[in-house]
């Protein structure tokens, strides 16, 4: 695996990372949904925390030797203005299909075991 010695993660940015077999999961739910799901429902793994925790944990997990430099948004420009705070809320998703969310974490955690 190539790997960079050194990247800057911006770590003012607050968000819930999604793995995407939950979101599946969630999908075929509604499939499967017996009721009249009507509407615009947010999904997003739970729990908030900025890329840079994001990225600090991957490494851990992955167990890499990479530096990971903490930055500001200003310090990381990029063409498209991103949000400081882009967390979902998934209550009406929770309440409609009467699930529990998994942590943002736990689902970093499983992707990873596939991925290794």
């Amino acid at each position: 695996m190539d790997q960079k010695e050194n990247i800057n993660v911006v770590n003012d940015q607050f968000g819930s990372p999604t793995y995407a077999a939950d979101l599946a999961d969630v999908i075929l739910k509604f499939i499967e949904y017996p009721g009249n799901a009507r509407g615009i429902f947010n999904y997003s793994n739970q729990g908030i925390t900025t890329w840079y925790e994001f990225a600090t944990t991957i490494k851990k997990l992955i167990k890499s030797n990479c530096n990971i430099n903490p930055i500001t948004t200003l310090q990381f420009p990029t063409p498209a203005a991103r949000p400081e705070f882009s967390s979902l809320d998934t209550s009406k998703i929770v309440n409609q299909l009467n699930i529990s969310i998994p942590t943002w974490l736990n689902g970093l955690e499983r992707c990873i075991s596939i991925l290794l």
